[in-house]
């Protein structure tokens, strides 16, 4: 399988199953479904390389790319000033950076 489908997968699913929760259990809350969302595509961001690791060559990069990006997106949904947004972006790289040890522990709510 490619890459590109394996990310699409990982995030569709990941980040499906993260909103479907924050849907029936508190519908019409936006700013709650947009973080649980953009935290469902970090998961699955993240855990793209771990579900099809022959696809990825460096994994560790996309892993970081993916925690940055999250940490970022985080941060714009809550809010943040710019600043809080680049300290959202550097601890979401040392989490990606940090994933294959952390990822196989994660459940679908």
């Amino acid at each position: 399988m490619s890459k590109l489908r394996v990310i699409a997968f990982s995030i569709l699913l990941f980040g499906g199953a993260f909103s479907i929760f924050s849907l029936i259990f508190s519908f019409g809350d936006w700013h709650r479904l947009a973080f649980v969302a953009s935290a469902g595509i970090f998961v699955g961001g993240v855990a793209a390389p771990s579900i099809e690791p022959k696809a990825f060559k460096h994994a560790w990069a996309y892993e970081l790319g993916f925690g940055c990006l999250a940490g970022a997106v985080l941060g714009w949904v809550l809010g943040a000033r710019v600043e809080i947004m680049g300290i959202g972006a550097l601890v979401g790289a040392m989490l990606g950076y940090l994933a294959p040890y952390w990822v196989k522990h994660v459940h679908i709510p």
